[in-house]
């Protein structure tokens, strides 16, 4: 990687491939594929979720659970997760073209932050074997937000990411015991990301790199007070980006007794192509230099690197498979599970492709793992208008070691406990509300790709992270 005899092996000349490669990286984390669809099924930690069919939530879970629906019903529901990371050093330092010095800044960093997620549910009949719904919601999203001077921060900064879904969907009542759905996705990406650029590191690869027909050595960019990892120095890159792509699903369920559902939900994996623009904030030093010298093909420095543009790249958001199970043991208590797996496999690399021609393409080596989701809960009808819920989950991330962390993903697996409540107000009205805490273990992160040859810092560290997620939802039944 980074053998294009007109670029400069440094981390500041790199950081817009840095930037965009974490861009896309983060919409392919474990991490960040959200499950929070509805408020019902947040107090069962979604345990049952492709079989309970209870409210309008199912359209996204399992369009053929539209079906049990009687009459048109609309839901608008809200989540807000809480996440809480301190992060703490273990050796964070540049990189190895830059001798691997210690990197500057606090020992310490919280890169939490809060996120609110809507949903929108609508569910209505056609006739008495057809029935369509729709449902609006964020299936993936990310936010993570460090201090401009934290030991990372050549890295990130600060990441923004999400995904819109809007998901019409048609179930069939094949008889009373087996019922099918099929539904489409309208996925609109978008995300920012900003990182620092470490202007000392880049004037040095110049320097240093013999393709450059330059007139300034290193002594020249220590003079100007270029240093690698002087954070008063830094200039910052800004990545943005979006895209717009077409998924479907499809879902079946079975009621072989009056007292037993089975749900089976598939959602097919959904293809990406993202358009990105790089923007740069360069040093005023560094500036000086990049205009005054040029490279082997006589063009300025500036024709090539750190200066604004363009970068696209191909990615895939990962198929789901889930089956659930919702059985009445008792008059009052309804027993649920499920198993849920997600395919992150697939995401084995990604190749960056840039507008300049002075950059080639670059490949970021991921390694996912495919990943699966387990839980189990229950609902216990307390009276005629009170539910009350809990339920627990296991939750796998798809990361597979500390060298593939990135400090954009400080993923790690999860487990669940929430509780809950929905309360039938009347015939027509009725809310949901759900608590989750999900427990993280202490996650490690040793982020030296040996792909970037040296090029980019070293992030190492300690997480301890921690989420909780509230959610409620009103319902409304027309008739």
């Amino acid at each position: 990687m980074y053998k294009h005899p007109a670029r400069p092996q440094s981390l500041g000349a790199l950081v817009g491939v840095i930037c965009l490669a974490g861009y896309i990286s983060t919409a392919h984390a474990g991490g960040f594929a959200l499950i929070e669809h509805g408020a019902s099924g947040m107090g069962n930690a979604y345990a049952g979720a492709a079989a309970v069919s209870s409210d309008t939530s199912t359209v996204w879970f399992n369009p053929a659970g539209m079906s049990n629906i009687e009459g048109r019903e609309l839901a608008v529901g809200l989540h807000i997760l809480n996440t809480d990371s301190d992060w703490e050093d273990r050796g964070t330092t540049l990189g190895e073209r830059v001798g691997r010095g210690i990197a500057s800044g606090p020992d310490t960093a919280n890169p939490g932050t809060t996120a609110v997620l809507p949903n929108f549910y609508y569910v209505a009949p056609i006739n008495k074997q057809w029935s369509y719904g729709l449902s609006v919601g964020v299936p993936f999203g990310s936010s993570t937000e460090y201090d401009d001077d934290w030991k990372g921060r050549y890295t990130t900064v600060e990441s923004g990411l999400s995904v819109i879904d809007i998901n019409p969907a048609l179930s069939y009542r094949v008889s009373d015991k087996i019922r099918l759905g099929f539904g489409i996705s309208l996925q609109r990406l978008s995300a920012e990301l900003g990182s620092a650029v470490d202007s000392g590191a880049a004037c040095l690869g110049f320097a240093n790199n013999p393709n450059f027909a330059t007139s300034f050595t290193q002594a020249d960019c220590i003079n100007a007070g270029l240093s690698p990892g002087a954070q008063p120095n830094d200039g910052y890159a800004e990545v943005s980006g979006d895209s717009t792509a077409v998924g479907f699903n499809l879902g079946a369920l079975f009621l072989p007794t009056d007292t037993l559902k089975i749900g089976i939900a598939y959602r097919h994996s959904t293809d990406h192509e993202l358009d990105g623009d790089v923007d740069f904030d360069v040093n005023p030093e560094l500036q000086t230099i990049l205009d005054s010298n040029t490279i082997a093909s006589s063009q300025p420095l500036t024709q090539g690197f750190l200066n604004d543009g363009g970068a696209s790249a191909d990615v895939m958001l990962p198929a789901t498979f889930s089956i659930s199970a919702a059985w009445q043991a008792l008059d009052k208590l309804e027993l649920l599970g499920d198993i849920t797996w997600t395919g992150w496999s697939d995401f084995e690399e990604l190749r960056v492709v840039f507008d300049s021609p002075a950059q080639q393409d670059t490949l970021s080596v991921q390694d996912w793992e495919d990943v699966y989701r387990v839980s189990a809960g229950l609902n216990y009808a307390f009276s005629d208008k009170l539910t009350l819920r809990t339920g627990v989950a296991f939750d796998e991330e798809a990361i597979p070691n500390a060298q593939r962390r990135t400090a954009r993903i400080p993923g790690n697996d999860r487990t669940w406990l929430s509780f809950g409540a929905g309360y039938r107000i009347s015939d027509r009205f009725s809310f949901d509300v759900g608590y989750a805490h999900l427990f993280l273990d202490e996650t490690p992160i040793d982020n030296s790709d040996p792909e970037s040859e040296g090029v980019g810092q070293e992030v190492r560290g300690l997480y301890d992270p921690s989420v909780d997620i509230v959610s409620a939802q009103f319902n409304w039944a027309f008739n």
